[in-house]
């Protein structure tokens, strides 16, 4: 079954990426996302050790490029793009499948895994939701899913319970300067998930700041960043801004003032410095 699901997804990809799709938290950036991490995730179950779809690419481009010549055309992209997603996701393949382990050990098939538990493997982990289904259904094991949404609902409504400080008025000013002094933010989340920065503006209570320490809740803006911003229905991504000294767990994320990222989160280490 997992050879199948490999050459299914893996055929599916290349013609993706072929016509012009590329991986992103959205659209179909996420649907060839999720099928191309459901294929590593099968490949991992196989044994491979290290990125193996794009090695396949060749042979695929061989025996279905003359029917197909846009593989042809795109094979050094498509090779190139499932190489880099392969090779950025596997870190976070490899630690997602031990803590799903850990957290299910007791569990037996016919159970069900908590909501909490699997949105902490999502959100502190980065292990997406339909992988920790994908893992767990060969055991006949199923996820909370309202409970995992209630989850991620309760953690965004005390992000912005936690800086909204102010009024949301006073809260929705305060970017415009921002934006007028440093520009857009420039967004990456469509080529990468990971991405380096720097901090251009803090805001605490509905305030500019120049630093924050552990445990108060900030928003932050950089200069470019893989994080999505919250729009037109699509949920703002989550995930951790490191630096020198400190670390954020941002909850989520925002546009505001035409073209600002705003990072909601709270400062888990250290103290973060514009």
């Amino acid at each position: 079954a997992s050879f199948r699901v490999i050459a299914d997804h893996l055929r599916s990809s290349c013609f993706l990426v072929a016509d012009g799709v590329l991986p992103s938290n959205e659209g179909r950036g996420y649907v060839l996302r999720r099928i191309m991490r459901r294929a590593m995730r099968h490949a991992q179950l196989l044994g491979a050790h290290d990125p193996l779809m794009w090695q396949l690419v060749p042979a695929l481009v061989r025996e279905m490029g003359q029917a197909y010549p846009e593989l042809v055309r795109g094979e050094q992209m498509i090779t190139e793009t499932l190489k880099l997603e392969e090779t950025r996701f596997r870190k976070t393949l490899v630690r997602g499948l031990g803590l799903l382990s850990e957290a299910t050990e007791k569990l037996s098939a016919g159970d069900m895994l908590d909501g909490e538990t699997a949105f902490k493997l999502y959100d502190t982990y980065g292990f997406p939701l339909d992988l920790t289904q994908d893992a767990l259904r060969r055991r006949n094991i199923s996820v909370d899913l309202a409970g995992f949404t209630n989850a991620m609902e309760q953690q965004k409504a005390e992000a912005r319970r936690s800086w909204a400080g102010s009024g949301e008025a006073a809260t929705e000013t305060v970017w415009f300067p921002v934006r007028e002094e440093y520009g857009a933010t420039e967004f990456l989340g469509y080529e990468t998930e990971q991405a380096e920065g720097l901090i251009q503006a803090l805001v605490r209570d509905g305030k500019l700041v120049d630093s924050a320490a552990k445990g108060e809740a900030v928003a932050a803006v950089v200069n470019q960043t893989p994080f999505y911003g919250e729009s037109g229905g699509q949920m703002g991504d989550t995930g951790v801004i490191t630096g020198e000294g400190f670390s954020i767990e941002i909850s989520d994320t925002q546009k505001k003032a035409d073209g600002l990222f705003v990072h909601l989160g709270k400062v888990a280490d250290g103290t973060v410095n514009t």
